[in-house]
């Protein structure tokens, strides 16, 4: 009897040795991750501050060939940053980019992340560059309300700061064609209201019947901290 299981054990072992080998994949490519545009950037594209959430946006370019992407987030602990596995996203067909959204956060507090892809037999790829972001707290519009009726010669927006001030940056979109129209760059730790168009730079006249949008984004220049509000429309009659 004990021969008999010898000799099945070893045609079983000859017998997997000779089937088919599935050949394992190399690692992916180095995912490029996108940092937090500069504040007054037109293209608004970037890691960092969203207006839907409180929370920071982590974006990175699609890698051929991966089955997902694993998020990795540090913190700084003494005087070095220590990073832990975060989160796993799965690979999405059809996008050209991947994203990831952290609610999971403190405000006024920096946090750091890269990303890796990996592949269908779980080997990552090497480390993308590593980003940072400090989340502030949200500007609050206060006029024009959302969906008000305002005149295009006597607009002013005015919001309020739990920050306590400093620099922003104010946008007003077309609705109907999302185009940016006009974006100013404004200080105060006091006053929180600009008259539209004060610098003469708007790219379109306001058009009764229209619909347009504004947003007000909390910005450190030179840094990777800030916030964004929420958008605001209103209609011009």
């Amino acid at each position: 009897m004990k021969w008999k299981i010898q000799i099945v054990f070893l045609i079983s072992a000859v017998l997997f040795s000779c089937g088919p080998n599935r050949e394992s994949l190399p690692a992916p490519d180095r995912p490029k991750i996108y940092p937090a545009p500069e504040p007054l950037s037109e293209s608004d594209i970037g890691s960092g501050a969203i207006p839907e959430v409180d929370g920071i946006k982590i974006l990175w370019g699609k890698v051929a060939n991966s089955s997902g992407y694993k998020i990795y987030r540090g913190e700084m602990k003494g005087d070095k940053i220590e990073f832990v596995f975060y989160s796993d996203v799965k690979a999405q067909g059809g996008v050209s980019d991947t994203f990831f959204i952290d609610r999971n956060v403190e405000f006024r507090k920096v946090y750091y992340y890269y990303v890796r892809a990996y592949n269908r037999d779980n080997v990552e790829s090497q480390p993308s560059d590593t980003i940072s972001f400090e989340l502030y707290f949200k500007p609050r519009l206060i006029s024009p309300g959302n969906n008000s009726e305002v005149g295009a010669d006597t607009l002013i927006f005015r919001w309020d700061d739990p920050n306590g001030g400093g620099d922003f940056v104010i946008r007003v979109k077309n609705v109907q064609t999302d185009s940016l129209i006009w974006i100013y760059s404004y200080r105060s730790f006091s006053i929180f209201s600009v008259r539209f168009n004060i610098d003469s730079k708007a790219r379109e006249n306001l058009t009764p019947g229209r619909q347009y949008k504004w947003r007000v984004d909390r910005v450190q220049f030179g840094q990777n901290a800030g916030s964004k509000s929420n958008w605001g429309v209103f209609n011009v009659k």
